[in-house]
C-alpha cells in the first residue's frame, strides 16, 4: 500500500486526507497499519527538514511480504510537473481497456500501471483513460477523470475509482460554489457528447485533455479555469495556515 502527496513551502499539502484514504486502503484489504499518523507526520517533517525540501512529493510505503516480513518507507519521488504550455493548451491521453480489482484502495497493481506506462511511452501520451469491460470509462491510470457538459462536472463513482485527494476537494467546490456535479462512468460512444475534460492528482493538479485518441476536446473550457483557480486558492489558504496537525 502506498500514498503520494505534495509538499510545497515545506507544507505536506493536505496530509490528514492522505493519511485517512492510506488507512483506508488498510481496511479495505484487511490489512494493519504498524505506524501511526503521528508516526507518520513526525517522519515526514523530518525527510522535510533532512531535505531542505520546499516543493516535491513524497511517497510513503507500507510493504508486506508472503513470509510475514514487512517494512515501512518513506522518500522523496522525482518529479515531472506538468508544463505551462499542457496547463494552456491541454494534454493527449488515449483509451485503456483495463481495470483494478479493488479501485477503491491505493495499493500497487504492476499489470495496470505496466501496460500503461507502455502505451503512454509507445503513443507519446500524457496519459491513458481506463475503459473497463462494460465499455465505461473510470478514470486515468494515475489519475482521477472529469468530462464537462452542459456546464455539469461529470466524474465516476466513489464506488468505481481510487478518490483521490485532489478528486475530493474538487467536488466540495463545486458543491460550494453551486455547480452542478453527476457522478457516473461515461459509456465509451458517448465520449463524443462530452465538451471538455480533465485528469487530476497530486502532481498535476487540474490539468486539461485536448484529445483523447481521436475525440477533440476544448482545453480551453471556462469551467476547467474556473475550478483550477478555486484549487489553487484553497491550497493558498491551507499553505497560510499550515495544518500539520
Amino acid at each position: 500500500m502506498y500514498e503520494v502527496f505534495r509538499v510545497e513551502d515545506t507544507v505536506p499539502l493536505f496530509i490528514n486526507d492522505h493519511l485517512k484514504r492510506l488507512k483506508n486502503s488498510a481496511n479495505i484489504a484487511n490489512l494493519d497499519l504498524w505506524k501511526s499518523n503521528s508516526q507518520i507526520k513526525q517522519i515526514v517533517k523530518t525527510l522535510i527538514a533532512a531535505n531542505n525540501l520546499e516543493i516535491g512529493n513524497i511517497k510513503l510505503e507500507f510493504r508486506m511480504k508472503p513470509n510475514g516480513d514487512r517494512e515501512f518507507l518513506a522518500f522523496l519521488l522525482p518529479v515531472h510537473y506538468p508544463e505551462t504550455k499542457q496547463y494552456t493548451e491541454g494534454v493527449v491521453a488515449c483509451f485503456q481497456e483495463a481495470e483494478r480489482q479493488n479501485p477503491t484502495a491505493k495499493i500497487f497493481n504492476a499489470e495496470v500501471r505496466g501496460e500503461a506506462n507502455n502505451i503512454i511511452e509507445k503513443e507519446h501520451v500524457y496519459e491513458t483513460v481506463l475503459v473497463n469491460h462494460h465499455n465505461q470509462i473510470t478514470e486515468g491510470s494515475r489519475s482521477n477523470l472529469f468530462f464537462i457538459k452542459d456546464g455539469i462536472f461529470i466524474t465516476a463513482p466513489d464506488e468505481m475509482v481510487l478518490p483521490g485527494v485532489i478528486r475530493q476537494k474538487l467536488i466540495e467546490i463545486i458543491i460550494n460554489k453551486g455547480w452542478g456535479i453527476k457522478f457516473e462512468a461515461i459509456n465509451l460512444e458517448n465520449v463524443a457528447k462530452m465538451e471538455a475534460a480533465f485528469i487530476t492528482g497530486t502532481s498535476p493538479r487540474v490539468l486539461p485533455i485536448k484529445a483523447i485518441d481521436a475525440q477533440k476536446l476544448n482545453a480551453n473550457h471556462p469551467l476547467i479555469k474556473e475550478i483550477s483557480a478555486e484549487l489553487n486558492i484553497l491550497i493558498k489558504q491551507y499553505k497560510e495556515e499550515k495544518v500539520v496537525n
